[in-house]
């Protein structure tokens, strides 16, 4: 759902869908506001700014502009947007059947790679006895996902922990690894899936989901606003990469499927969604801009898939050991 349409005055100034948003969140005229220093009152402020004291190293902790990538207001406005536990489309009732082909059951170990809050980790937890580890790479959405995973009685069955992505290693065998749309910002794709077939037991599973660009499809204008505008610098691989890294390293590739209608799909629902319930509630203007800051990040999202990226969902297998 994108915010209410622009007039031509609103267009002439480049008004973003940020501050449209919030203009009509709040009510007010801004036909004849210009975006210009000091002038646009306060409409572009970022959110990230009021909760500086969650900064660290960079690509970590912060966006492409220093800033906090998350604080508690954030967590907050997404767990609203997702569901509780979740920061991203696929909420507690979609994880069953994104991870159907691993067929869990009590006796198998899942590595949640990019775990966010955990909620993915406490679903498979919870409805099929599996021992899950999350590992994400920001340290306020591990902190935040363990005190979830221990509210819910599931420290030591599903805990959440912070990982290095771009140098990830491993120790423990496992006998599935799942990831949520967490590779599409890792440069070192490489060396992460180098990572995930040591850390596979034989015959053990990979199933992820990522944002991809196909190798012939022309990407547009959205699409280069999207790479630009991400909070984290995207470096998307196609699917042929994905397809020729897991076959030099032995992994038999048995699903890449397009599921960008449904990512399209969930997307708007949330967003729908929230908009009626804004409609019901008063909040802080800081949470308001944290509210507009995410709804214009997948907006966008929702623009690029249909300017040359893709969603897709991956799922393959490690071979038995050789006698």
């Amino acid at each position: 759902m994108a915010a209410p349409p622009a007039s031509d005055d609103m267009a002439d100034t480049a008004l973003t869908l940020k501050d449209r948003f919030l203009a009509w969140w709040e009510g007010y005229d801004l036909s004849h506001r210009r975006r210009s220093a000091g002038v646009d009152g306060g409409l572009s402020g970022h959110s990230d700014s009021h909760e500086g004291g969650q900064a660290g190293a960079a690509g970590r902790h912060t966006n492409r502009r220093g800033k906090p990538l998350w604080s508690p207001t954030r967590i907050q406005v997404v767990e609203k947007i997702w569901g509780e536990g979740f920061s991203s489309p696929g909420g507690e009732e979609f994880i069953p059947t994104i991870v159907k082909p691993l067929g869990l059951n009590p006796a198998m170990s899942v590595l949640d790679i990019g775990a966010g809050l955990g909620g993915a980790s406490r679903v498979m937890a919870q409805q099929y006895g599996t021992w899950v580890t999350g590992v994400e790479p920001n340290p306020v959405l591990a902190e935040a996902g363990m005190m979830r995973s221990q509210k819910a009685g599931l420290a030591r069955q599903a805990p959440v922990q912070t990982c290095d992505m771009e140098n990830f290693s491993w120790t423990k065998r496992v006998d599935a690894v799942f990831s949520k749309e967490a590779f599409y910002t890792v440069r070192n794709k490489d060396g992460m899936i180098d990572a995930i077939e040591a850390a596979l037991k034989p015959r053990g599973q990979l199933l992820f989901t990522d944002y991809v660009i196909e190798r012939d499809q022309v990407r547009g204008r959205d699409y280069d606003g999207w790479l630009a505008a991400e909070p984290v610098e995207p470096c998307p691989w196609t699917v042929e990469q994905y397809v020729s890294a897991l076959a030099q390293r032995n992994i038999e590739l048995r699903i890449a499927e397009d599921n960008s209608d449904t990512q399209r799909s969930l997307i708007l629902n949330a967003i729908q969604n929230l908009v009626r319930h804004l409609e019901t509630v008063s909040m802080e203007r800081e949470t308001k801009l944290a509210v507009v800051e995410e709804v214009e990040m997948w907006a966008r999202r929702v623009a690029a898939l249909s300017s040359g990226l893709r969603y897709y969902r991956f799922y393959a297998m490690k071979p038995p050991e050789l006698a």
